[in-house]
């Protein structure tokens, strides 16, 4: 039963991040205060306390996970774009 209620949080939490990050390109000083954004948005439009972790394995490649009531909801790729000299975002399916 609370497996089946996560997922469908999941599945709305996605519809509020994914269109916020989807191949998003931002600035370092942008980068901190777009993800702060983000669980902002998730807090006032499903009332659920979330925040953004990196694991010691995600340090290293660029992954930052989105985490609510203690369950992973997304990943996403952060990755420096030297050339654009911005950060650019991807989901991790």
């Amino acid at each position: 039963m609370i497996s089946a209620v996560m997922d469908e949080t999941a599945i709305e939490i996605n519809k509020i991040v994914r269109p916020m990050l989807k191949n998003k390109k931002v600035q370092l000083g942008d980068l901190q205060g777009m993800l702060k954004k983000i669980t902002e948005e998730i807090k006032d439009k499903s009332g659920l306390n979330s925040k953004w972790v990196r694991g010691e394995q995600s340090f290293y490649n660029g992954e930052i996970t989105l985490r609510a009531k203690g369950y992973d909801i997304c990943k996403y790729c952060i990755k420096y774009d030297l050339e654009q000299n911005l950060f650019i975002a991807t989901e991790v399916l």
